[in-house]
């Protein structure tokens, strides 16, 4: 079993620490006793590239960091795992009221945050904040991401705060099946909040299911 942190932001978020980077998070993960890492802002174009070069593989779906560039310090022990993430912040209207919902995605690859980005770099500004506001509905960002990634994972992000989440009083939804309709008929939704999840490897890197298969688990009629 894994204790995993999956909401994490880079520096290259607003409001966010300049050490927010991959040797950084790796050094506190060990102190903390975290085995599992989400990148975080992956859809950032610079902070993508800096993955790249300072991340490699270690298996299906996971990357650690590159042994050299370990801080001094470091605690001893087992690395710990990063796997690919970010935050999308949608904000939008739909039944005459104004949306503001958090969602992250899990990826499988770098890879795969190389294509969704593309294509949300076609809809809206992915520069500016490493949690991009793209202005997609949360359905039509999770239909956009399994036609990029059908193994692809979003869950919604701190999912009982007020604002700016699925179930927020003052601009969310609810019921799931409200925000994200028909798109729950060929999918599985995750709804955990992301820093209060544990998974094992097995349940992050082959449990996840493609827009053919029916609905699975709570989510299944």
């Amino acid at each position: 079993m894994y204790l995993a942190d999956l909401h994490i932001h880079s520096r290259f978020s607003r409001a966010t620490s300049r050490d927010g980077d991959a040797p950084h998070l790796d050094f506190w993960a060990r102190r903390k006793g975290i085995g599992l890492v989400g990148t975080g802002d992956f859809t950032h174009p610079a902070w993508r590239e800096e993955l790249k070069r300072h991340l490699e593989p270690a298996g299906p779906g996971f990357y650690r960091l590159k042994e050299e560039l370990r801080l001094p310090g470091t605690a001893p022990g087992p690395a710990p795992r990063f796997v690919v993430t970010g935050e999308i912040s949608s904000i939008y209207k739909r039944g005459g009221k104004t949306r503001k919902v958090h969602n992250v995605i899990l990826l499988p690859s770098l890879e795969a945050a190389d294509e969704l980005s593309a294509r949300l770099e076609a809809i809206g500004n992915i520069h500016s904040d490493g949690r991009p506001i793209p202005g997609l509905d949360s359905r039509d960002l999770l239909e956009l991401t399994l036609e990029a990634c059908p193994e692809a994972e979003l869950i919604p992000a701190h999912i009982w705060t007020p604002h700016f989440s699925m179930f927020g009083a003052f601009s969310g939804f609810d019921t799931i099946e409200e925000c994200l309709c028909h798109i729950l008929m060929h999918t599985r939704l995750q709804s955990w909040a992301a820093r209060q999840t544990c998974w094992t490897p097995a349940s992050l890197t082959r449990n996840w299911c493609t827009p053919s298969e029916p609905a699975k688990g709570f989510l299944a009629r």
